[in-house]
């Protein structure tokens, strides 16, 4: 009996030892749990400043999508054997449903005043079998649902908000459709016939940025801005970068920030409309980024070099790509990394496990996580 306790706490001390050896660093991280690295070797230059969570908590299941601009309800997609629109209180920590349905919701977002939500939802024609999508905007009370987009149109399902209440998104005519909730619209037609993949408005230049497919290789995409001009139904656009699979549009300084790929890699690189060239932040292997709010900081995604694991850990850093910081472990991440309009509070989702995920309920096993963090 004695040599068992001897050997309970000679494995203890070794353990303890480790544990004192790693730094701040936790020997025992769970899975799928956000918790600070520090010292994480991806870090190529380390910054003086230090980050620390403050608090984190599971907020709900689902895929969150969007935030009001008070910061008190977030928009989740909870898939089961239905498809539904929840949400969240942020201060009461209350789930609503909001829309129950048998098709599936592909994106949402609140309106710019937050009185609505505008989602794009999956359509399948019974008779031919083909897939298309259409945009619809309910009240945050519910006694208002319209469908916004044609039923001949065929929507993209990444869309923008527009700085009246509008929706702003493209349709498989390679348009782009401006339209508020009461169904009043404004269609452009973009020059070149480009296949347009994702959208947004950018409010300084009243003009869009965009992702389409690239003319002559349509297996590459690139970004694009239009500015509409004299009332005038054509766009023509201008090539911000080549080779770009995602970006942001930061609504306070109307910059824009997105991943550009590479041979080997990819960078973060910033633009605005009164520059000729995107300036780059960073370069590694990244999966999203976004500005914060205030425009100060960039929120970023990062991917460990030569793994053979797909996840991402969450690292935030200046908005000139100084002071690197990473927030979490690697972790499942499915969703947008959605920041709080005014706290140093993240919203992420998190796949709960990858093993033996089927297509049909690859929804049903994610969490949302609220995070406080502070810089200091």
């Amino acid at each position: 009996m004695k040599k068992t306790q001897n050997r309970v706490l000679f494995f203890c001390f070794i353990l303890l030892t480790l544990f004192i050896s790693s730094g701040c660093q936790n020997l025992f991280i769970p899975t799928n749990v956000p918790v600070v690295l520090r010292d994480n070797p991806i870090a190529n230059n380390p910054s003086l400043q230090q980050v620390s969570i403050q608090s984190y908590t599971m907020a709900s299941p689902g895929i969150v999508q969007d935030i009001t601009k008070s910061g008190n309800n977030l928009i989740l997609f909870t898939f089961g054997t239905t498809y539904n629109i929840d949400t969240y209180n942020t201060e009461t920590m209350q789930l609503s449903s909001f829309v129950n349905s048998d098709k599936k919701a592909l994106s949402a977002l609140y309106d710019t005043f937050d009185t609505g939500i505008y989602y794009a939802e999956k359509l399948i024609d019974p008779i031919t079998g083909s897939v298309g999508s259409q945009i619809i905007w309910s009240d945050v009370n519910q006694n208002t649902t319209r469908v916004i987009s044609l039923p001949e149109e065929n929507v993209v399902q990444h869309f923008g908000i527009g700085n009246s209440g509008q929706v702003v998104y493209a349709n498989n005519n390679n348009q782009i459709v401006m339209a508020n909730s009461e169904g009043n619209r404004q269609v452009y037609k973009v020059l070149n016939n480009y296949n347009i993949l994702a959208v947004d408005y950018i409010d300084k230049e009243t003009g869009f940025v965009f992702i389409a497919t690239a003319p002559q290789n349509e297996e590459r995409t690139n970004l694009y801005y239009a500015k509409i001009t004299d009332d005038s139904a054509e766009l023509s656009s201008t090539l911000i970068a080549e080779n770009v699979n995602s970006f942001e549009i930061n609504d306070l300084t109307n910059q824009v920030v997105f991943i550009k790929n590479n041979s080997d890699s990819q960078t973060i690189r910033t633009w605005n409309t009164s520059s000729t060239n995107s300036s780059g932040v960073a370069t590694g292997n990244y999966g999203s980024a976004r500005f914060t709010p205030n425009g100060e900081r960039i929120v970023f995604t990062q991917s460990t070099p030569d793994s053979d694991i797909q996840t991402e850990s969450i690292w935030i850093m200046d908005a000139s790509g100084k002071n690197s910081l990473q927030l979490t472990a690697p972790l499942n991440i499915n969703s947008e990394i959605i920041c709080h309009p005014y706290k140093s509070v993240l919203f992420f989702s998190v796949e709960k496990s990858s093993d033996n995920i089927s297509s049909a309920d690859e929804h049903t096993l994610s969490k949302t996580y609220q995070l406080t963090y502070k810089i200091d």
